[in-house]
């Protein structure tokens, strides 16, 4: 099935034709999705997103709602789904908001698929542009999605959430042996190296 047939696709917010170039303009503040929130292999992090001031009130359309698949136009073209926890975001335009349609696709299987190799090998192909190359909403819709059953979708989708925990954990104990090195080297400068230094100086001195 072609990705155009089971959902909807829309592009987000231009910010620049609603930022708001003084305080004076600004009517409304929003958390505004960024590069730095969405992990290459498909995950939300918990970067701290950025605050846009718009200078009007925007659509609902261009915010995240729970079940959506937002997808980067650029490489390297990373898909992620859109939790609880994740919605109400404003999307920019450099990303696409997917809504499924169709019973017959779980969401979760479908952002897992988006993020294969396959996929993002066959957007290398057909991008567009020089400078920073896009896919385009055309070649979104055209693209094949392989019509699982909805077990093997879900069994999919469960594989794929045990790996994205995995990865979360995994990060998390890099981050706990990061702050213990550090405590680590620290201790080494204050008391090792200034012994050192506390022995050059009496040297010195004689």
């Amino acid at each position: 099935m072609k990705l155009g047939e089971i959902s909807t696709i829309e592009t987000g917010l231009i910010l620049s034709r609603k930022r708001a170039r003084n305080k004076f303009e600004v009517v409304e503040r929003y958390k505004v999705l960024s590069l730095n929130n969405i992990e290459a292999h498909g995950d939300f992090n918990e970067t701290t997103l950025e605050t846009f001031a718009s200078n009007d009130r925007l659509e609902d359309r261009y915010f995240t709602k729970v079940g959506d698949i937002l997808l980067r136009l650029n490489e390297p073209y990373t898909a992620v789904y859109i939790q609880e926890h994740h919605a109400g975001v404003l999307i920019p335009s450099y990303f696409v908001a997917i809504k499924m349609t169709s019973n017959d696709f779980l969401p979760e299987y479908v952002s897992w698929y988006l993020n294969t190799d396959r996929v993002k090998r066959h957007f290398l192909r057909l991008q567009s542009g020089t400078k920073t190359p896009n896919i385009n909403q055309k070649l979104l819709r055209d693209l094949d999605i392989p019509h699982l059953s909805l077990t093997e979708q879900q069994q999919i989708t469960k594989l794929h959430q045990l790996y994205l925990k995995e990865r979360r954990l995994l990060g998390r104990l890099m981050q706990e042996k990061d702050t213990y090195y550090r405590g680590i080297t620290n201790y080494l400068i204050k008391e090792k190296l200034g012994e050192y230094d506390n022995g050059k100086n009496d040297t010195g001195k004689n």
